[in-house]
């Protein structure tokens, strides 16, 4: 077994995919949940990353998200768009106990800019009144993240031919 950290447990990736990001209040509905605690994210690249999730999706990703759980679900989004960022994420992954979500946008519709947008929008409409407007804000950006305790983790790496592991790296198949 490949070893990413010094007692070889790989960190839990949880893949949420075929839903949605809605703005107002923010959240990510629909869509299915799986987990992978048999792979080890660490060895691959951006690239092999986007290979992966698409092969076992069946579909095309725009854009992936990885989020930080000691923040809000607005402020703990992270895009994962390229090798630098995908580092930052692995270097998070294996930081954090438990599970790290990754979110696919499918539809690309850079929900990164988001925050940015309420911070202008949250300028704009400021009060003369000091702190009129902060409960509401607060309402915006701390929003529940639903846990769907009905997930089924199914180990769909097991034995696939796609999948290697650091052992199997530049060997031929059998």
């Amino acid at each position: 077994m490949a070893e990413s950290e010094p007692n070889g447990v790989f960190t839990m990736v949880e893949l949420n995919y075929q839903g949605v990001f809605n703005r107002n209040p923010f959240y990510y509905t629909g869509g299915v949940k799986t987990i992978f605690n048999d792979v080890d994210f660490s060895y691959m690249t951006y690239f092999e990353f986007v290979t992966f999730c698409e092969c076992f999706m069946h579909e095309e990703c725009k854009k992936f998200y990885y989020y930080e759980p000691s923040n809000s679900l607005m402020e703990g989004l992270n895009p994962i768009s390229d090798d630098v960022e995908y580092a930052a994420f692995i270097f998070d992954a294996y930081g954090i106990d438990g599970v790290i979500s990754v979110y696919v946008d499918h539809i690309g519709v850079g929900v990164d800019g988001w925050l940015d947008d309420e911070d202008n929008d949250d300028d704009e409409n400021k009060s003369c009144i000091d702190g009129e407007n902060e409960d509401n804000i607060d309402e915006l950006r701390n929003v529940a993240f639903e846990i769907n305790e009905d997930v089924v983790h199914m180990n769909r790496t097991s034995n696939d031919l796609f999948i290697s592991t650091s052992e199997d790296r530049g060997k031929a198949p059998a």
